[in-house]
């Protein structure tokens, strides 16, 4: 079994040695421009990924993922959001000019985008590699520096990170750095950042936007989810039932957006089922290569996987596979939970692992209703032959994203904004959204001519002038 690993909250001075270098750095880089920025920032990229076999073995250490799965779920969707984000900054972050009124025509006006100064990253576990780096990346390119607290699960992946990035020498020293611990070690990353980005659990979520708000810090916030996947009688089985297993399995289950819970219309029940089972059936779970799915990182998920497959069983539910494959290695098969029901818990509370519970309804409005009344809203899916139908249904759907006859490819498009309503998050990372959260906005006016003339609006206060400007302005 994966030993906890032996990682303490950073010493005072480790910690202040390093918020000071990211105040230098950040104060250096901010200077840079976006060009540059961009510039240096793909040839640390290019760099970073050309160690593809580090990326893949030191992640596969600390998770035990499939090698396939770093490179698919983790490497590629980082290329893809380097590519985007790259492509747009200047879009984005220049400075853009603002249009005024034509009586404020001998001044004009422009928006910058001015860099937050040290953002603070409390990362996850699941996806150590693609979501340290994608976050940073977009905090860096946006001008800011990075103070980045990884999982104690995936501390080594974080650290290979840092080393990696400082290695290429592109960038100012400090700007990009990893700070290992626990709980305290986040409250200080809290506490010496400008803004905090936290992917985790809405429990800690919450905890982590009440240290922020009570220093009046902007947070972003991306929490749990329990994605429930709509197939309609009329939905494609084939992919349906396909997208039902990866989106459910696909490293072992542990994906926020990932799919958590099946309502399927009566008339294809049964159908959908049967192909889901088979498919379920034919995944190779292991910790070698070859395999499909991998072991789960760390007990606790274990545990409540199989409290929810139990909780199910003893209200009338059939549980197909699911066994605890190896109990020291957190190898479980997949489960097929069928004739769920919403009194139970693997449909209400989130898994975070390689069990699909599918609820039979009469109609897929029902089930949209059903969706809606849990706390999460991080995202859903519609499947049907009638995309217009889908289309309403999603619209209905109180989630940050959705995909119709599509589950769970958002993370990967750098253009679409990511993160969830209600209990599942606030703000988001990506799209434009995103990139501009590192940022904030400065107004800026410039008078031109006449050089030294009173604006009519100034002192002495005179009735012929205010005369004057009801009429510009067309006042009663």
């Amino acid at each position: 079994m994966p030993a906890r690993p032996a990682v303490t909250d950073a010493s005072d001075a480790e910690f202040s040695a390093k918020s000071a270098a990211a105040r230098r750095a950040g104060l250096v880089w901010r200077r840079a421009g976006v060009t540059q920025r961009v510039a240096a920032l793909r040839r640390v990229w290019r760099e970073v990924a050309s160690r593809r076999a580090q990326i893949v073995a030191v992640v596969r250490e600390e998770t035990g993922k499939p090698a396939a799965e770093v490179e698919l779920m983790e490497m590629a969707p980082c290329g893809l959001l380097v590519k985007h984000f790259t492509a747009e900054a200047s879009r984005l972050l220049d400075e853009r000019a603002a249009k005024l009124p034509w009586f404020l025509l001998n001044k004009r006006a422009a928006v910058r985008r001015v860099p937050r100064g040290v953002v603070g990253l409390i990362c996850p576990w699941n996806m150590p590699f693609l979501i340290p780096f994608g976050d940073a990346f977009a905090a860096m390119l946006a001008g800011n520096a990075v103070l980045l607290k990884p999982s104690e699960w995936t501390t080594k992946t974080a650290l290979w990170l840092e080393d990696a990035v400082a290695s290429t020498g592109l960038l100012p020293e400090g700007l990009f750095s990893v700070i290992p611990g626990l709980a305290a070690t986040g409250e200080r990353v809290i506490d010496e950042s400008d803004m905090v980005l936290f992917t985790g659990s809405t429990a800690t979520g919450r905890i982590v936007a009440a240290r922020a708000a009570s220093q009046l810090k902007p947070v972003v916030l991306e929490l749990g989810g329990k994605h429930p996947m709509i197939v309609c009688a009329d939905a494609p089985l084939e992919r349906a039932s396909a997208a039902a297993v990866w989106a459910s399995c696909a490293n072992a289950g542990q994906v926020c957006v990932g799919v958590e819970r099946v309502f399927v219309e009566a008339a294809s029940h049964d159908e959908f089922v049967e192909k889901v089972r088979v498919r379920l059936a034919a995944l190779r779970v292991g910790a070698g290569d070859g395999c499909d799915v991998g072991r789960l990182v760390f007990p606790p998920l274990l545990d409540r996987a199989q409290a929810q497959l139990e909780d199910a069983r003893r209200k009338g539910a059939k549980v197909i596979g699911g066994e605890i494959l190896d109990r020291a290695g957190l190898l479980m098969a997949p489960a097929l939970v069928v004739g769920a029901s919403m009194d139970m818990t693997v449909m209400t509370e989130e898994t975070f692992g390689p069990v699909l519970p599918v609820m039979r309804v009469a109609r897929a409005e029902e089930a949209v209703v059903l969706a809606n009344e849990g706390p999460q809203g991080l995202a859903a899916s519609v499947w049907s032959g009638d995309i217009e139908r889908a289309e309403n249904l999603s619209a209905q759907l109180e989630v940050g994203l959705v995909g119709l006859n599509e589950p769970a490819t958002h993370y990967a498009v750098g253009s679409l904004p990511l993160g969830g309503m209600k209990a599942s998050g606030m703000w988001r990372r990506h799209g434009d959204e995103g990139l501009l959260a590192f940022t904030q906005a400065q107004s800026v006016m410039v008078h031109e001519w006449p050089a030294d003339m009173s604006d009519p609006w100034w002192f002495p206060y005179e009735e012929r002038k205010t005369s004057l400007l009801r009429k510009i302005l067309g006042l009663p």
